[in-house]
């Protein structure tokens, strides 16, 4: 299943060609209306088939653009696994797609971008999260969020400690060469933790480090370039063995305690949601803290002005931006000119500004967050904390 990340995000956002359709829609789950599921990619794809013909494209252009988005309407096991929203990407010559953990409104739109600003709620104070739940006997990797959890199959990962070959990793073994009267040599294999002692509680620790490093560094490889908090899972004794060795940059101290091989993807979410939520909402709480600290003094480090905060946000200035759930701008942004226009509606050649701004502030290196529109700091639809 094909789920997003900050990375991923970032390429959407700093994708441009000259046709980019982006397609939103709610999926089913299961049941029987999951029959709806391929009925609403086909409402999207005419859609965008109108778009693009209103655009001069003839039959083939528009037939070559969509191909791999109407290729899905007869995939079976695709529409057997969904969440409760799917965005669909495509330009010419490729097409993806992402698995959402949240309702979307149906909507397609036709640009010289990727319209994402649907996909903020999963990188704020809802957003996204990894569980691993660890034991001798399996090993699982879930990612998600306040309204989802998802298995991730990590294929270079072992699925227990039994899956483990002989060790043969000069981290943990000290190999040593005796002298062998019959002519050559003999290779003794120490453990590095016990050097030989043959200890039963060291050796079985020894077989951890091994697992959990395997562990670990296909965790690393997967979601390099991340930093999505990871909560552990586990009974007491494994935890600071895994925290030990482990080289992922952002583990959650609080852990789940006790043996996850009985609970579920669902039983894990709920309870790591309880020791994840109040870290988001802390980090939030700090950021509306400091704009209305900001606001309050008059200083120059804060800006509630969509005009104001996309130069600033252009600019690299937006540290922190606040803006309403469901509000659009459609408009032109031309920082080389510094020319903006604002358009009362959606049209070809226009954007929703209010994506454009976030869509900047994350390209560099700033924190957006989706608010109900009267949770907005000071009453606007956008806000902003500035660097500098």
């Amino acid at each position: 299943m094909n789920i997003l990340t900050r990375k991923k995000l970032e390429d959407l956002i700093n994708k441009e060609e000259e046709l980019c359709v982006s397609m939103y829609f709610p999926t089913f789950r299961m049941g029987a209306d999951i029959k709806q599921n391929p009925i609403r990619l086909k409402q999207r794809i005419r859609e965008a088939e109108d778009k693009l013909f209103k655009m001069g494209l003839d039959k083939s252009e528009v037939k070559h653009i969509l191909t791999s988005a109407s290729n899905l309407i007869d995939e079976t096991v695709f529409w057997q696994n969904q969440t409760e929203g799917l965005a669909i990407f495509l330009t010419s010559e490729n097409m993806n797609y992402y698995h959402l953990p949240f309702e979307v409104e149906e909507q397609t739109i036709v640009s010289n971008k990727f319209y994402t600003k649907p996909l903020f709620p999963l990188f704020t104070g809802d957003g996204q999260y990894l569980i691993l739940a660890l034991s001798k006997n399996e090993m699982r990797l879930f990612k998600a969020s306040r309204q989802m959890v998802k298995e991730i199959r990590m294929e270079e990962a072992p699925r227990s400690i039994h899956d483990m070959q002989v060790d043969n990793d000069p981290r943990t073994n000290l190999t040593i060469k005796t002298a062998n009267p019959k002519g050559g040599t003999n290779e003794l294999v120490y453990n590095s933790v016990t050097q030989g002692q043959g200890n039963e509680n060291d050796f079985e620790r020894n077989e951890l480090i091994r697992y959990f490093r395997a562990i670990d560094e296909s965790l690393n490889k997967l979601y390099k370039g991340d930093e999505i908090p990871l909560i552990l899972a586990g009974v007491e004794y494994l935890i600071p063995i895994y925290k030990e060795i482990s080289n992922y940059p952002n583990i959650v101290d609080e852990f789940i305690k006790g043996n996850p091989e009985i609970l579920y993807g669902d039983d894990l979410q709920k309870m790591a949601w309880s020791i994840i939520e109040p870290k988001f909402l802390k980090i939030q709480e700090l950021a509306e803290d400091k704009y209305r600290q900001y606001s309050g003094q008059k200083n120059n480090l804060f800006s509630n002005s969509l005009k104001k905060i996309l130069f600033q946000a252009y600019n690299g200035q937006v540290e922190t931006l606040f803006i309403a759930k469901g509000v659009s701008r459609w408009g032109s942004f031309d920082p080389e000119t510094n020319k903006i226009e604002f358009h009362e509606e959606q049209r070809t050649e226009n954007e929703d500004l209010m994506e454009r701004v976030a869509t900047l502030t994350i390209s560099r290196g700033g924190t957006v967050y989706i608010l109900d529109e009267d949770k907005v700091p000071d009453g606007k639809s956008i806000v902003a904390v500035l660097r500098y």
